[in-house]
């Protein structure tokens, strides 16, 4: 037996989708405005997860042009069938919804298809002998409420590469005036089918409920105990919070389990983002009953597992990297590879001053990593000598108008390091020191979401707050990220800056 604790994903890891080949598991990720995207996880015992590669990582997969952080790539499903795994995915900033196919989850993947009348978000796969089945979410023709949605059913013929027959509305939802029935994934077990999906929003009132059928088409009867798992019941002061968009997994003894996206909010912030769960799930009277005995998430649970070691990658939680081709780095809007930076052969990362600011719905040059955990210490070592309007830096992000950056920029022919919050309308400088010379080290030092900011080992203003930095507070389905940043702030610029690697901890 392995014991788990949850989440089985720490940090911005939401609408998680798993599907098993044989004695291995494969778990995928929405990454929205983020590139390369989808990661790809797999795990032989649905503890340890080890990243393989990502589904979109060419420019012909991933268009994100213009996309705020929160738009772009919604809620993946991955299914294995025939020796392909498919990947589908809705893109809100262009295009809408696609899959593409691998015959090795860890690439390459194919281009995208899209496909053409195909409304919604978060559309799913069901494949049954040589028939494949798309299930969509849509907001209804004569929506009676805002969030008033249908989860849906069309053949998808895989040889034409598009929607055939007719759609068949499946369920609106297990409460009167449910809104937003979205996240659906079918299955068939002990000869029924089960339509499992998220309700509520992605909020505080989230939930899974489930529907059952003896026919695909239907009518499909909501479960009589629905929603078989949320946590709105337990009060916004309960750890774990926002519980919903599950995906259930069998294990090869025949044992259930769903995954599922959740927060872990503190002080009614959640800066980590949406993390990935996982729970208990048997089969009663023909419906399945999340977390028996308990029905919440659990803090620990035990599950059998191999006795095979899974391949070792490097873990998240201690980082030391330059290269930008490292899989846990991640870029906005655009693969951080192809920015236009260089590698010196002492291992540094020659990041451009580029136009191009955080703040802009672009690409910055900006080579980022999730935040883990509220507890880190984050250190590079800078060294160039900024001019005009050139900054460079680390950069704590949430999204364009909330964000922290300390920065080595210049004013009046004096270079000074500078530590700015920026939460909505409001800009506040938290400190300002003069430095000498051209090479210097930034550190972050996070604890409980409160930021103490170090230039050359010395305490540089008072530390502060950092928790509104959140979807709570901000809008939006992200979690925070932390990494090197770049910018001339509009001006041209043919100069770089130049980083050492960057040393990241994060303390469970």
């Amino acid at each position: 037996m392995v014991k788990i604790n949850n989440p089985i994903q720490k940090g911005f890891y939401p609408d998680p989708s798993i599907c098993r080949v044989a004695d291995d598991y494969y778990m995928v990720h929405s990454t929205f405005a983020y590139a390369p995207g989808i990661p790809v996880f797999k795990s032989r015992d649905l503890k340890n997860w080890a990243l393989i590669g990502h589904v979109l990582e060419r420019k012909e997969q991933l268009r994100l042009s213009g996309a705020r952080v929160s738009q772009g790539i919604y809620a993946p499903t991955i299914r294995y069938h025939k020796g392909l795994f498919y990947v589908i995915v809705t893109n809100v900033s262009a295009g809408g919804n696609f899959y593409v196919t691998a015959t090795d989850p860890k690439g390459p993947w194919s281009d995208p298809v899209f496909l053409e009348n195909a409304p919604g978000i978060d559309p799913s796969l069901y494949f049954e002998e040589d028939t494949c089945y798309y299930i969509g979410q849509r907001t209804k023709e004569q929506p009676a409420y805002y969030g008033d949605c249908e989860i849906w059913i069309q053949e998808l013929d895989l040889e034409e590469k598009k929607l055939v027959k007719q759609p068949v509305v499946l369920f609106d939802g297990s409460m009167k005036r449910t809104i937003w029935a979205e996240g659906p994934h079918l299955y068939k077990i002990g000869g029924m089918y089960y339509l499992l999906l998220a309700e509520g929003g992605t909020e505080f009132n989230h939930s899974v409920t489930v529907a059952r059928s003896q026919s695909i088409y239907g009518p499909y009867e909501a479960c009589p105990n629905n929603p078989i798992l949320t946590h709105r019941h337990l009060g916004h002061n309960y750890p774990v919070q926002c519980i919903g968009h599950g995906d259930l997994i069998e294990t090869p003894d025949k044992e259930w389990f769903i995954v599922m996206l959740g927060t872990r909010p503190l002080n009614g912030c959640a800066e980590l983002g949406r993390e990935t769960f996982l729970a208990e799930v048997i089969w009663e009277d023909g419906w399945p009953v999340v977390s028996p005995g308990l029905g919440k998430v659990p803090e620990c649970l035990e599950v059998s597992a191999l006795d095979k070691e899974l391949e070792v990658l490097p873990s998240e939680h201690d980082i030391e990297w330059t290269d930008p081709l490292d899989m846990r780095l991640i870029g906005l809007r655009d693969h951080p590879s192809r920015l236009p930076l260089k590698i010196t052969g002492a291992g540094s990362l020659q990041l451009p001053y580029l136009p191009e600011t955080i703040e802009d719905l672009s690409v910055p040059a900006y080579v980022g990593i999730r935040l883990l955990s509220r507890s880190f210490d984050i250190r590079v070592t800078i060294e160039s000598e900024p001019k005009g309007a050139e900054e460079a830096g680390l950069v704590y992000f949430y999204n364009e108008t909330h964000y922290v950056k300390v920065v080595i920029c210049e004013r009046e022919g004096q270079l000074e390091a500078v530590t700015i919050i920026r939460k909505g309308d409001d800009w506040e400088e938290k400190s300002r020191t003069e430095v000498n010379g051209r090479i210097h080290e930034i550190k972050l030092l996070g604890h409980d979401q409160v930021l103490s900011v170090e230039i050359d080992n010395q305490a540089t203003g008072q530390p502060f707050h950092i928790g509104d930095l959140c979807s709570q507070k901000a809008g939006g389905f992200t979690g925070c990220t932390v990494g090197v940043y770049a910018s001339s702030i509009h001006e041209a610029s043919d100069r770089f800056a130049v980083f050492g690697p960057l040393h990241v901890h994060f303390f469970d």
